[in-house]
Parts: structure tokens; C-alpha cells; sequence
């Protein structure tokens, strides 16, 4: 028995898929934009995973965050690499943290729940990194920096996703 999703009708099924495509589409635009480096990079593709768990049920933020990576990651050429498997593990931790962060009520504004996101998939990032591809600690020097740029990620996709929720909720 494997993972069966089933949407609760023709409206949300739609509003799965377009958040889907635009975190794709979000995704493929943002790695071709060059960058101070290639790690270091805003993470506007996380709008569609905030606003999946700002409007649908909470658990659909998976759904959008794994079809977000697969899907872009395809189109990239990047599916099976050691960026895939950074971004996934990555990007399912994040979401985890977000939907925990949402599932404590109204403790945490939107803007909030975008940064322990982004700081959370930053602190897996490193992690990931140490552990299953250079085996050394010395990596961890890059965090303040990453952290610094997860911050103002964080920020801007918190924004941003504050100001879409009540326009996607009108639909």
C-alpha cells in the first residue's frame, strides 16, 4: 500500500496543479538566473509551497514541495544529482518545519512561517551536504552566509505570499 492523495473536489485538484506549475515554473526561471553563487539563491519557487499550506489542507504542502523538485529538477537536468537530492531532502524538511509551525495556530505570521522554512532548508542544505558529499565540518563556515541569504529569501517569499493569499482565496 503506497501513498494514495485524493483532492476533495475539481477545485482543489486545479488549485494543487497551479500552485505545482507556477512552483515549476518558479523553479526553472530562478536556475537560470545567475547568482553571486551558485548556491545562493532567493527560493521564489517556495511561494507555491507557502501558499499551499496557507490555503489548502496543510498536508498538501508535500504534494506541491515533491512535485516542485521532480518536475524542475527534469526540466533542468539536474533529476538523480546531488542537487536533487539536497533539494529534496531540503525542501521536505522545510515543509515539515512550516506545516509545524502552522499546525500551532496563530503563533507565527505568514512572513514567519516563510522564514523557519527558509532557515530550515538552509540548516538541512549544509547538513545534507557535510554528511552524504564532503564529509567534513569545514563547510559549516558557509552558514552565516547562508543563513543571511535564507533570511532575506525568507522574507521576500513571506511577502510576497502574504500579499497572493487573499487574492488565490477569492477564487
Amino acid at each position: 500500500m503506497g501513498f494514495r492523495w485524493k483532492p476533495k473536489s475539481a477545485g482543489h485538484l486545479t488549485m494543487v496543479a497551479f500552485l505545482s506549475a507556477v512552483g515549476i515554473a518558479l523553479y526553472v526561471v530562478e536556475s537560470l538566473i545567475p547568482g553571486p553563487a551558485p548556491f545562493l539563491k532567493i527560493g521564489l519557487a517556495n511561494v507555491s509551497s507557502v501558499l499551499a499550506l496557507m490555503i489548502l489542507p496543510p498536508s498538501d504542502i508535500f504534494l506541491v514541495v515533491g512535485t516542485r523538485v521532480v518536475v524542475g529538477s527534469l526540466l533542468v537536468g539536474s533529476l538523480f544529482s546531488p542537487s536533487f537530492i539536497i533539494a529534496l531532502g531540503s525542501g521536505l524538511v522545510a515543509a515539515t518545519a512550516m506545516w509545524a509551525a502552522r499546525s500551532a495556530g496563530n503563533a507565527f505570521s505568514v512572513v514567519g512561517i516563510s522564514l523557519i522554512g527558509s532557515v530550515s532548508h538552509v540548516i538541512t542544505q549544509i547538513f545534507l551536504v557535510m554528511v552524504l558529499f564532503v564529509q567534513d565540518s569545514s563547510i559549516l563556515f558557509l552558514l552565516p552566509l547562508l543563513l543571511s541569504s535564507a533570511l532575506i529569501g525568507g522574507l521576500i517569499v513571506g511577502f510576497v505570499s502574504s500579499k497572493l493569499i487573499p487574492v488565490l482565496r477569492k477564487n
